[in-house]
């Protein structure tokens, strides 16, 4: 199941956990989450997105996280650094990013690596 959380009160970092198999509605019901979460952070923050059991998006799907990524950005969202491992999840993530005019996106292999630019920068 997929998951939010104000994962650093101080660093202002919102986690974002993906589920292998992401629907539209979960995908609506994070980014509400998220909303909330900017609000308590101040409305600036950065975000690290766990996708590593993500292999593919469904169409449906990928739709829809071209709104959240929208509306996270409208929410105050600097950055957002996102572990994802699988081949054609990358692809759709570029493409998402490119949709939806997200240009703050690092991609990362690992979770702690994400963590530390989010961190160090």
């Amino acid at each position: 199941m997929s998951s939010t959380k104000i994962l650093d009160y101080i660093g202002k970092i919102i986690e974002i956990v993906w589920d292998a198999k992401v629907t539209p509605s979960e995908i609506d019901s994070i980014t509400k989450e998220v909303r909330t979460h900017a609000q308590e952070l101040g409305g600036s923050f950065d975000v690290i997105v766990d996708m590593r059991t993500v292999k593919v998006f469904s169409p449906e799907s990928q739709a829809k996280l071209v709104e959240h990524q929208k509306s996270i950005k409208e929410f105050g969202m600097k950055r957002a650094a996102v572990v994802v491992t699988g081949t054609i999840a990358k692809l759709q993530l570029n493409r998402t990013a490119r949709h939806s005019v997200h240009t703050t996106e690092t991609q990362w292999e690992s979770y702690e690596q994400a963590l530390a630019f989010l961190k160090e920068s």
